[in-house]
């Protein structure tokens, strides 16, 4: 090939980069962009400043969305990990792309490791037993609660009867 040729080549491929480039930088300008950390069981809200249509949680496991109007999302934090959130407006286009960190939450909260099990306390300001993911008995706690759920029913269930 001749250098003339080359050169032409060459120009060509910056200017598709360049112009790649510019196109890219547009659209991540529209594009808002967060990091955000959610306690498991919490919710939080997000103000957009776009109108948005669809959200699009990564995994749903992890946290759960709900546009609740145009400019309001709600996200609750189900389970420790890391997922994405994104927003859509009307058209399709992306105006909110953010990474969500659900953990335990940061301040009053204390866990105890006996060998290989733990208990998690709410402490505000006296410490109560919390029954937490990743805790050994949660599994036992969750049929009890299900057990009174269910004694509750049916005594709700008897009054009512004639």
């Amino acid at each position: 090939m001749s250098a003339i040729c080359l050169a032409k080549m060459s120009a060509s491929v910056l200017a598709l980069s360049l112009a790649w480039g510019t196109a890219t930088a547009d659209e991540e300008a529209r594009t808002e962009t967060r990091a955000m950390r959610i306690d498991y069981d919490q919710a939080t809200a997000i103000r957009l400043d776009q109108p948005a249509k669809t959200v699009v949680v990564g995994n749903s496991s992890i946290a759960e969305a709900l546009l609740v109007n145009d400019r309001t999302i709600y996200v609750q934090g189900r389970i420790f990990g890391n997922t994405n959130l994104i927003a859509l407006d009307e058209n399709g286009t992306e105006i909110l792309n953010t990474v969500i960190t659900v953990g335990a939450p940061l301040a009053s909260q204390v866990t105890l490791y006996r060998g290989n099990t733990q208990f998690n306390l709410a402490c505000s300001p006296r410490c109560e037993r919390t029954v937490t993911m990743g805790d050994t008995d949660v599994d036992t706690h969750i049929k009890n609660s299900s057990g009174k759920m269910d004694v509750a029913k049916a005594g709700t269930d008897l009054s009512t009867k004639p």
